[in-house]
């Protein structure tokens, strides 16, 4: 017999499937709770990304409220199986090779001066990512990585 994250897991890989996005979807069963992780394979516009969190927020039956020290069901919906916790992410080896090379191109493109210069383009990187940054948008980096891929393999 299936736990409940287990059947919420089946269900969002099925969607995950049917959005035509590669991700790994695992679930883990513990004292006091449950999870349910979602690690995105490939690389996906943050609109997409943005789009999948709003759809699958319905899979989590509430949030935990870190200045009360307690979890608040405050979604629960017994026609759907759900979990305590949802986590949908960028599996890491995807992200890194992403921010690495985008990193290199903001060092490019901005003289970030400041304590620590490195940390803010991987930071800018990361924002760029998942939507966030606005220094340039979504598209403008994935051209800008192929550019950059294309001008070092023909050097």
């Amino acid at each position: 017999m299936k736990t409940e994250a287990a059947k919420c897991a089946a269900v969002i890989r099925k969607y995950m499937k049917a959005k035509g996005v590669k991700a790994s979807v695992t679930s883990k069963n513990y004292s006091m709770g449950d999870s349910v992780n979602v690690k995105i394979k490939e690389i996906i516009d943050p609109k997409v990304l943005n789009e999948i969190n709003d759809d699958l927020a319905i899979y989590q039956y509430g949030k935990f409220d870190g200045m009360q020290d307690l979890y608040e069901n405050t979604n629960v919906m017994d026609e759907i199986p759900q979990t305590k916790y949802l986590f949908i992410e960028y599996d890491y080896k995807v992200a890194d090779v992403f921010t690495e090379t985008l990193v290199e191109i903001l060092k490019d493109k901005i003289n970030y001066v400041g304590p620590n210069p490195e940390y803010e383009y991987q930071q800018m990187a990361r924002g760029i990512l998942y939507g966030r940054e606005q220094f340039m948008t979504f598209g403008e980096a994935c051209a800008a990585i192929i550019e950059y891929c294309n001008k070092n393999e023909a050097a």
